[in-house]
């Protein structure tokens, strides 16, 4: 779709170029401007009246008096909500495209361990032929701590699977895909039901360390988090602790301190798998095809998807 209407994009981000080529061929109608250092960005910062990026100096958020939206390349943005350089009158949208790739993630590793694959690795290196029998997801709970574009597509792959599925979620509505839904008050009752706990939840101050000792010693022995959100909504102290005792096992991505520091306990526990908060990384042709029907949507003056609420955080 082309529009005679002429406005000015500006994309801050170190593959800028990429996103560049992208969009020009997709949007011609559209000015674009590419920036990997602020440098590259003050002539044209003043008549932008779109950034398309991740995390933006103050210097050229100030600037930028022309700006009408911001469409952020990240899931997640309490820094960009609580910013005072972004005016309250430009609208936030998030990205909503890593769905499908953490859900993939979850369930990489729900199979690794489902399916005895490490020590079917470890047993080949061995030469040693072992039929123990696999355990199923089929029947298992899955319980999903927020229900946004990332906790629907892992909840329809829990159903997929087989699985049950209960959720947390701000306001407990109903919500496809999801058997039982809980509000936030519940979160003690809900907990402990689950086989599979993911946490995937926006940080505010309500998720602040909304798990904590109390609420993780909760989870059931033999269980196995995921941490995929933001990391502090977990508190990671008390994680530590809870997770040296052997009960549950982890699969951690997100983390209080990123990256993760070399004296962190988490490091040497047998019983976590860490990786480098890529549960959900950006893939610069799906960020386009998103942020292409959302300028399309605003062009038009339609309700843009993945709208922040301000108040919120998220």
């Amino acid at each position: 779709m082309e529009f005679k209407m002429t406005h000015r994009l500006l994309i801050y981000h170190s593959d800028s170029k990429i996103y560049e080529e992208i969009l020009s061929k997709r949007l011609p109608t559209l000015k674009i401007h590419s920036a990997v250092q602020p440098e590259e960005a003050l002539g044209v910062i003043e008549d932008v009246e779109i950034i398309l990026s991740w995390e933006i100096p103050d210097e050229l958020l100030r600037r930028a008096k022309q700006l009408r939206w911001f469409s952020s390349i990240a899931a997640g943005n309490e820094d960009l909500v609580k910013n005072p350089c972004l005016s309250e009158s430009v609208i936030l949208t998030k990205a909503t495209v890593y769905g499908e790739m953490m859900a993939e993630y979850v369930f990489a590793y729900l199979l690794y361990f489902s399916r005895n694959i490490a020590k079917h690795l470890e047993d080949q290196r061995k030469r040693i032929w072992d039929r123990k029998r696999p355990d199923r997801l089929k029947g298992k709970i899955l319980g999903i701590l927020g229900l946004g574009s990332i906790g629907k597509e892992i909840a329809k792959r829990g159903k997929q699977f087989g699985m049950s599925v209960l959720g947390v979620k701000r306001t407990p509505e109903p919500v496809e895909n999801v058997d039982q839904v809980f509000g936030a008050k519940d979160l003690e009752r809900m907990i402990p039901l689950a086989d599979t706990l993911v946490v995937a939840l926006p940080l505010t101050t309500e998720t602040y360390h909304l798990l904590g000792e109390k609420e993780l010693r909760l989870i059931k022995e033999g269980s196995l988090l995921f941490n995929i959100g933001r990391g502090k909504t977990v508190d990671e102290v008390a994680l530590t602790k809870v997770l040296k005792t052997r009960r549950i096992r982890a699969v951690l991505d997100a983390f209080e301190k990123e990256p993760l520091p070399t004296e962190s306990g988490l490091w040497g526990l047998e019983n976590v798998i860490i990786t480098p908060h890529v549960s959900g990384i950006n893939i610069p042709t799906e960020i386009c095809e998103a942020f292409v029907k959302n300028y399309e949507r605003w062009v038009r003056g339609e309700p843009l998807i993945g709208l922040v609420d301000r108040v919120k955080g998220y």
